[in-house]
């Protein structure tokens, strides 16, 4: 009976390299879809797909039919097992294959045969899978590998590129005094994260935070106590954000945000409940605080059932919140869509 594989002795590393790549849930691209066009004709294949696998889904990159689907989630995918080997893998009948017995998915899609090799990094690290399907079975003892690893090297090739564009772009993203994402790489990431939470379904949360009486701290200490109090505000937020998809952004000024893919509101609620933590063992130092210590008020948004989601919805929403808050006497978050109820 199928059960999926273990995940490969480099996940931490290759999990990291991939999201460093910044190409998960991200649209069509004519440079992958080239490849997959000349691999489908090439091996006569009914579908030709490019996937990257991270800790849950599978995101096609490029497909060539919508007989697949644009992501799955990693333990229904066939190429995990791909990726947990790091080896390529040709089966010549999914349905009679004795390794995909039980399968969740192979017996019940119209494709029979699949093979299926990995991208793989120059230390091994298996970050995708170039796969050709046919409706029909065939001769797995008969395919071409070889080929289709050489596709899939034009496939890595291209995706070094990505990255090093990514790399570019994010400079061109990030706040240079704090070193998080600024306005341009918080939209950004907004669209992704948006973009995800509509194709799969699941929730989403924004944290919009104001340090409090912040011009206190410009006004007592001078600026560059201020400019040293937001740098040690973008660190606990970044401390805050754990997960690989989390991204903390600068908004302006002293207003930051916490994008949250997959969180819904009792995880982002644990999240701001974090941050109010780490921000007090950090004692940044404000003479309007409590204590003299700098504190913050946050708005917390979740995508809900029957609300457009979209980004001025989102933020509208995490802002209002974030006013309940201040109202209610700062150093607490609001939840908007529970009487905008502030928490201490």
């Amino acid at each position: 009976m199928f059960a999926p594989p273990p995940p490969p002795p480099n996940e931490a590393r290759r999990l990291e390299f991939l999201h460093s790549c910044g190409i998960l849930d991200t649209p069509r691209d004519e440079r992958f879809d080239r490849i997959t066009r000349l691999a489908a004709k090439h091996f006569g294949a009914d579908v030709a797909f490019i996937g990257f696998i991270d800790d849950a889904q599978q995101w096609m990159k490029s497909v060539t039919s919508g007989d697949v689907a644009p992501w799955i989630e990693r333990e229904r995918s066939v190429c995990q097992l791909v990726i947990s080997s790091g080896e390529p893998l040709v089966i010549g009948d999914m349905r009679t294959d004795p390794r995909l017995e039980g399968h969740p998915i192979a017996s019940a899609i119209p494709l029979r045969f699949y093979a299926g090799v990995p991208l793989l990094t120059e230390d091994g690290l298996a970050l995708a899978t170039l796969c050709i399907l046919r409706r029909d079975p065939g001769d797995a003892s008969a395919f071409d590998v070889q080929t289709l690893q050489e596709f899939a090297a034009v496939a890595m090739d291209e995706l070094d590129l990505w990255r090093r564009n990514r790399e570019l772009e994010f400079l061109a993203e990030t706040c240079p005094l704090t070193g998080i994402a600024n306005r341009r790489g918080f939209d950004a990431a907004l669209d992704r994260a948006i973009r995800r939470s509509r194709r799969t379904g699941q929730p989403m949360s924004l944290l919009m935070l104001d340090m409090d009486h912040f011009k206190a701290i410009n006004d007592t200490y001078g600026h560059q106590v201020g400019d040293d109090a937001l740098k040690e505000f973008a660190r606990v937020l970044k401390a805050s954000a754990r997960r690989p998809d989390d991204v903390a952004a600068r908004y302006g000024g002293e207003e930051f945000a916490l994008i949250l893919p997959d969180a819904d509101g009792s995880g982002a609620a644990t999240v701001a409940a974090n941050v109010r933590a780490l921000l007090a063992e950090a004692a940044i130092p404000n003479p309007r605080g409590p204590g003299g210590l700098a504190t913050t008020s946050m708005g917390i948004a979740t995508s809900e059932a029957g609300t457009p989601l979209d980004a001025t919805n989102l933020i509208s929403r995490a802002d209002a919140a974030l006013y309940s808050a201040k109202r209610s006497g700062r150093d607490r978050y609001a939840i908007h869509g529970k009487n905008d109820e502030a928490w201490s």
